[in-house]
């Protein structure tokens, strides 16, 4: 038996041991991607709202907000097409996709929470736990991308983006990637996103509180003097 027979039993074998988890992972996640939409559609438009009614706050955090649901759409399609992909080629073709992203991902949130972000929160005069909330978020993605991000770059580099061009590199670093380590990496990585996605349940509510609405408004008015 040739070596392209067996590996075709062998992926036969892993297609069928699959079958359940795969009917579980549809199950865990039969909401999720109506819930990001939602939350897509609404940060969009509200974002819109802001920008007419020239509220540069607001707009601010509808902005990141609207990165972080983008950011947690993609992550969910490539990490359900690597689960559900019919070959070893076609998992390393999604496991590169999502390498990608998440080095990208990792590099981009600490800035977009950074500083500027955190001066327009404090106009909102949220409590203290909001920030405490924040900080434990921004800790967990910090620690990310201490831990991966040597690794992912050079998957970036190589073999996702194709920025640098050193041919047999690239093989070499194809042959030792492994499609469910960088599967793992994004369910790591999903953590602190679906745990911001949560903290911008409780800010949109309380951005859209009235008193916290007419506050805003009122920075926009010229005052006489």
């Amino acid at each position: 038996m040739s070596d392209s027979q067996i590996n075709s039993h062998v992926e036969w074998i892993v297609q069928l041991l699959l079958i359940p988890k795969r009917l579980s992972f549809r199950w865990r996640n039969r909401n999720r991607t109506k819930v990001t939409e939602s939350l897509i559609f609404v940060l969009k438009k509200r974002y819109d709202d802001a920008n007419r009614a020239n509220l540069p706050i607001y707009c601010e955090i509808y902005n990141v907000g609207l990165f972080i649901a983008l950011l947690e759409r993609d992550i969910s399609s490539y990490n359900r097409s690597l689960f559900f992909a019919k070959s070893e080629l076609e998992r390393q073709f999604f496991a590169r996709g999502l390498a990608v992203l998440l080095y990208e991902g990792a590099e981009d949130l600490p800035k977009l929470l950074g500083k500027q972000y955190r001066i327009s929160l404090k106009a909102l005069n949220l409590e203290d736990k909001v920030f405490q909330s924040l900080n434990e978020i921004s800790s967990e993605l910090n620690k990310f991308k201490k831990n991966h991000s040597d690794s992912l770059f050079k998957i970036r580099n190589y073999i996702g983006a194709h920025r640098d061009h050193d041919a047999s590199k690239q093989l070499e670093i194809f042959s030792a990637l492994k499609s469910i380590e960088i599967y793992r990496l994004g369910a790591e990585f999903s953590e602190p996103i679906e745990n911001l996605v949560s903290f911008y349940t409780y800010l949109l509510n309380h951005m859209h509180n009235p008193f916290v609405m007419l506050q805003q408004v009122a920075k926009t008015i010229p005052h006489e003097n």
